[in-house]
């Protein structure tokens, strides 16, 4: 059994499909998506790329944010503003090309995404708040836990005085932790949620890697990495 969508030109069909069925069908969403296709490819991160963080993982975290997004509308009460920035951080969550090991730091993703002047152009388009596209990406830290956790929470503290959508307003800030979170979940099940087991298998490969687990410690890890998931955030996943 081959994965679902087995290449990029697939993934980037059905992302468009599905988003130009939410109404994500302003130019600037699908400019935003070829543009960082290009980058990824540009800068030796395409699919032949071994490392688990590649242009394969960037949109398949697009693609089932947005599934999961639209499935969970009511539940999570997301409206279409909120689809607009899961689908933006999504994209970008991992935006490092230019990174020297293959996890990206969180801090590099939002320093590259905040400077590079194309993204900037077509955020502008968008209307989006790059501070809270911000919060949702450094939600995405993993593990959320000790310092990392600690770190990336004083950020996002920042971040949320720095929006006029959420400054003062403690309701918003926690339905974007929310949402954060959601993405978080995305972000470490996606791609396993995409395939058979043979590619669930060097999934765990590559995330070994990415994580520097010693690899005689795979299969203990793996079943760690989703015990965790379940057992610590079961309502959300």
């Amino acid at each position: 059994m081959t994965p679902l969508f087995s290449n990029t030109q697939a993934l980037r069909n059905e992302i468009i499909t599905l988003a130009n069925s939410e109404k994500l069908d302003k130019a600037c969403f699908k400019k935003m998506l070829d543009y960082t296709i290009e980058l990824f490819e540009t800068q030796g991160l395409g699919t032949e790329y071994y490392g688990y963080h590649n242009i394969e993982h960037e949109l398949e975290v697009t693609y089932i944010t947005l599934l999961a997004a639209v499935g969970a509308r009511k539940k999570f009460e997301i409206d279409q503003k909120d689809l607009e920035y899961l689908y933006t951080a999504a994209l970008f969550h991992d935006f490092d090309p230019q990174k020297s090991v293959d996890k990206p730091h969180e801090d590099s993703v939002i320093q590259f995404i905040s400077l590079d002047r194309e993204l900037q152009k077509l955020l502008n388009e968008t209307d989006l708040d790059l501070e809270l596209i911000t919060v949702l990406i450094l939600r995405t830290t993993f593990p959320w836990k000790g310092e990392l956790r600690e770190k990336a929470e004083e950020k996002i503290k920042t971040c949320f005085k720095n929006s006029d959508i959420t400054k003062n307003d403690e309701q918003k800030q926690e339905h974007f932790m929310r949402l954060g979170w959601f993405l978080s979940i995305v972000d470490r099940i996606s791609g396993y949620a995409l395939g058979d087991f043979s590619k669930a298998l060097e999934m765990a490969k590559k995330n070994a890697h990415a994580l520097t687990w010693h690899p005689s410690l795979i299969t203990q890890r793996s079943v760690s990495y989703f015990e965790d998931l379940l057992n610590n955030e079961s309502n959300m996943c």
